[in-house]
């Protein structure tokens, strides 16, 4: 069965506490971090920025996502998840978003 290319918001679209496909650049990149997690593990963590033709979003990604860009790519986040982070809408994979370069 074929996968049809599923439908992309603009992140100028996107609002918290919805799951959303976009595509968009790699803008910013920050150091990769590790924080101490609830059951006393670490995790890496980095924070960047993804932009698009309508605006600009804050993107957090985890484990083993972390690697996954560098600034200048072109990515498709596939059912990411937005929420609201001291005020301003950011987007991560979630529990099953995707992401790919494109």
């Amino acid at each position: 069965m074929a996968m049809s290319k599923p439908p992309a918001s603009t992140i100028s679209s996107l609002r918290p506490s919805q799951s959303a496909t976009i595509e968009a650049t790699v803008t910013m990149l920050e150091a990769i971090r590790e924080i101490d997690t609830r059951d006393g593990t670490k995790k890496k963590v980095r924070n960047g920025k993804v932009k698009d033709g309508s605006g600009e979003i804050a993107l957090v990604l985890w484990g083993s996502e972390v690697e996954m860009v560098v600034e200048g790519d072109k990515v498709r986040i596939t059912d990411g998840w937005v929420k609201d982070y001291q005020g301003k809408p950011q987007i991560s994979l979630g529990r099953s978003g995707k992401l790919e370069k494109i």
